[in-house]
């Protein structure tokens, strides 16, 4: 059971986030819900991958400007490196927990690089018996703890009957949140080969590692903006960043849009998750949450 239920917001929509067990501190670094009473849409950010549940109504995933209803009750939501737009279609329930890397590579056998900007049933890389059982208690948990207290039980089991991930996906992901001018500088601080690098990031982080040395400068560089929006770019953007222009053609790449368009949106469930991310684990993107150890 978690040791901290945080929540924020009113109607049209709440958003909570609950702490998972201290033992997969590692693997799940926050669980999350969101309640919407009417619909709502936000852009989820380029990320790890996520494994998430409808609970009530549907939800929808815009990527690319295809529209897709995501799966009716369990999905695997692969991790990203585009924004995407995510949408209830009125009254619905969204329950998540995000992964990190290392809890990919331990919970499914699946290569994340083959699930990047891609979503599954969770039917496909557990069995549909387990999958569906998961689902039957989460509805039937009678609170927020409950629900918790289920996700935990699910998450230690499959845990404990499953070989552990490679340790050296846990350093990649500490690594790749300092600043690295190159690929080079980022396998020589994890000690191992660029071709096992390479590996690595396609076994749990579902890209190569300069896209990925490329997103975590942009996430950076978002996670100080969105405290300072009356500040200009050019005084808080990444040192990695040649200028203000470089940023502004991340921001596109990443965004499908310019920084004014989407700071200039109603943001409604990523303004209030941020907030509950920083008091939970420090940092309001799950893309920047550190690796745990």
């Amino acid at each position: 059971m978690p040791d901290e239920i945080l929540s924020a917001g009113n109607a049209p929509l709440s958003v909570r986030f609950l702490r998972p067990a201290a033992g997969l501190s590692e693997l799940v670094d926050a669980y999350y819900i969101l309640d919407a009473w009417q619909a709502v849409s936000d852009h989820l950010l380029a990320g790890p991958g996520n494994v998430r549940f409808q609970l009530a109504g549907e939800w929808r995933l815009t990527v690319d400007g295809a529209h897709s209803p995501t799966p009716q009750e369990s999905g695997l939501f692969g991790p990203t490196d585009r924004a995407a737009i995510f949408a209830s279609t009125g009254r619905a329930i969204m329950l998540g927990a995000g992964l990190t890397p290392l809890g990919w590579a331990t919970m499914f056998d699946a290569e994340a690089a083959g699930m990047a900007n891609q979503v599954r049933t969770l039917g496909d890389f557990v069995g549909p018996a387990d999958a569906d059982g998961l689902y039957a208690d989460l509805m039937a948990a009678p609170d927020d703890a409950g629900i918790a207290a289920v996700l935990d039980a699910w998450f230690i089991a499959r845990d404990a009957a499953r070989p552990p991930a490679d340790p050296r996906i846990a350093v990649v992901h500490r690594e790749l949140l300092e600043p690295h001018e190159d690929v080079a500088s980022l396998a020589a601080a994890v000690e191992v080969s660029e071709r096992t690098l390479h590996r690595l990031c396609d076994r749990a982080f579902g890209f190569t590692p300069k896209q990925l040395l490329r997103q975590k400068r942009f996430l950076r560089t978002l996670e100080r903006v969105r405290g300072v929006l009356d500040q200009p770019l050019s005084g808080v953007i990444d040192d990695g960043y040649y200028d203000q222009a470089h940023f502004n053609r991340d921001f596109r790449q990443f965004m499908g849009m310019t920084p004014t368009e989407y700071f200039n949106s109603p943001r409604e469930i990523m303004r209030r998750s941020a907030v509950l991310r920083r008091e939970l684990n420090g940092l309001g993107l799950q893309g920047l949450h550190p690796a745990r150890g």
